[in-house]
């Protein structure tokens, strides 16, 4: 008899404990209230150009190195300076690279930037532009002493991501 009072008071509380929650959560749930929510994504605007004046008026497309005697030691010829201006409404990270590698192995690349560019980008980025910053570059080529003879021509292409 006893054990059936403790069965009976287990299976009560056991109800109790699985019946009260679930009508506490129906009857004192509240009404869900709605709150609209909105972003507005504009496309940002990715321009970057190249110029040979500090203006940004001249437009530059091609750099020609002209003729050179084979040199019988290491020479570097850099191009006019080159000014990038981020012509977009967002910072831009400049990348470069060239076909002059698939070119020749004899004649290296690089960039000589403004003193105040961050070298650790070195590879194939080279620096973030804010919107309407000019950096000032020049494109360099070392013709290393006896390199073969010929006429070359590659491609250099510049370009900002965001």
């Amino acid at each position: 008899m006893l054990r059936r009072k403790k069965i009976a008071i287990i299976s009560v509380l056991l109800a109790y404990a699985i019946i009260v929650p679930v009508f506490a959560v129906y009857l004192y749930q509240t009404q869900p209230k709605y709150v609209t929510n909105g972003v507005t994504f504009q496309t940002p605007t990715l321009v970057l150009g190249l110029y040979w004046n500090q203006e940004c008026t001249i437009p530059a497309t091609s750099i020609d190195f002209g003729s050179m005697i084979q040199p019988h030691y290491e020479t570097v010829l850099r191009s006019n300076p080159i000014y990038l201006k981020n012509e977009g409404d967002v910072p831009i990270l400049i990348w470069w690279n060239s076909t002059l590698g698939s070119v020749t192995s004899e004649i290296p690349e690089d960039w000589d930037l403004e003193l105040f560019w961050d070298r650790t980008q070195l590879g194939s980025g080279i620096r973030e532009l804010s919107a309407g910053q000019v950096l000032a570059t020049w494109y360099m080529i070392k013709i290393p002493p006896y390199v073969t003879i010929g006429t070359y021509n590659w491609t250099l292409t510049i370009w900002g991501t965001y």
